[in-house]
């Protein structure tokens, strides 16, 4: 017979196996059999009972829906940008689908997460990989949000940020005009000169550039009118918002660039206001990958370090943030929404004061040194 206790019960089974029950606060008779040992049973239920009193208590069957089903979900939303679910979906079904599909949110560990990213890491690039997790860090805390797990297992530290080769370096303003010059001086490239110089003294995203229309651009070049943004993804263009809110904006050109920039609408872009600003010679979208052939190429003729094509905007960023621009100017003219990007770039605009002055230490040190 079964004996009671405060909470539960636990009885024999004929197999010599213990069983445990209990009643949810839902009303439903829940049990699970251990074996041979009874303490083993009550232990469950002391838990299950702390659970109850700590308001932690979730059904078993809630953690039973797989990853899978919550990933359909979140990829369905209404507020995902289509590049966004684009690029979710191609995530999911190239890095997660295959690992988690089946398996049950109840049953996601820490431990099993950090297995997968270990495997996953060895024929996953950096980038994507850091993507697919913060992907599937998102869907986990969808089933936290709805209290069918208590915590989200993805806790790996820095696992969705990339780690890069090098670190981000910005080219010096002379370093820009150089890389802008050696592009113009092949005729087959000269088209991607004041590209260069509007990601590098202007600060904006390549998909925002390379969107712009005669429309967006002012009588005298002199300001941008940032309000779209393209992506290839899925072996199609997709045309839509800037990454961010603030990534509407107004920007302006420094005077020189401006003038290129006039210049480059009278040589290479069509008439009428559609037509895109720094689109190809056939006068459609410019892929990233193409442009990133010619930039390479042209940095390497130019005798510099090597430089990826988002340095230019790391660039612009840094160079503005070196001008003495407050944080608030600095986010409103790069598109960021939050200060904490704005304030690295002012780090390194710090960095720079310091090399100042060790310049200076050194002018002191000579004319010490000089003779009377």
């Amino acid at each position: 017979m079964a004996k009671r206790a405060a909470f539960g019960t636990v009885d024999r089974l004929p197999s010599g196996r213990y069983r445990a029950r209990y009643v949810g606060p839902d009303g439903r008779r829940r049990s699970k059999i251990f074996g041979t040992v009874k303490a083993d049973a009550w232990a469950w239920l002391a838990t299950q009972q702390a659970d109850l009193v700590r308001q932690a208590w979730r059904a078993p069957e809630a953690g039973r829906r797989t990853v899978g089903a919550y990933a359909s979900d979140y990829l369905d939303r209404d507020d995902l940008r289509e590049s966004t679910r684009a690029l979710y979906v191609g995530l999911w079904r190239l890095h997660l689908a295959e690992h988690w599909e089946s398996v049950a949110v109840g049953d996601v560990t820490p431990a099993k997460v950090r297995t997968w990213h270990t495997g996953a890491a060895k024929s996953t690039g950096p980038t994507a990989l850091a993507q697919a997790y913060r992907l599937l860090r998102s869907i986990l805390g969808v089933a936290v949000a709805d209290e069918v797990i208590t915590a989200n297992p993805c806790r790996l530290r820095n696992a969705g940020t990339p780690k890069a080769a090098r670190p981000s370096r910005a080219l010096t303003a002379a370093e820009a005009r150089l890389l802008a010059d050696q592009l113009a001086a092949d005729r087959r490239t000269e088209r991607y000169r004041t590209l260069v110089l509007v990601l590098a003294f202007g600060g904006l995203r390549f998909g925002e550039a390379t969107a712009l229309r005669r429309q967006d651009v002012g009588a005298d070049g002199a300001r941008l009118t940032v309000s779209r943004s393209v992506r290839y993804v899925g072996g199609r263009w997709l045309v839509g918002d800037p990454k961010t809110d603030a990534g509407r904006r107004t920007v302006s050109l420094p005077s020189s660039v401006a003038a290129a920039l006039v210049d480059h609408l009278d040589r290479f872009v069509p008439a009428g206001p559609d037509a895109l600003v720094f689109g190809t010679s056939a006068g459609t979208y410019l892929h990233s990958a193409n442009f990133g052939v010619v930039f390479r190429r042209a940095v390497q003729r130019a005798g510099l370090p090597p430089v990826r094509p988002h340095e230019l905007r790391h660039t612009g960023a840094t160079l503005a943030a070196a001008t003495g621009a407050t944080t608030k100017e600095l986010m409103r003219r790069l598109g960021h929404s939050s200060s904490a990007a704005a304030l690295m770039y002012q780090h390194a605009a710090d960095e720079r004061d310091g090399e100042i002055a060790r310049a200076l230490d050194a002018m002191i040190g000579d004319a010490a040194a000089a003779p009377p």
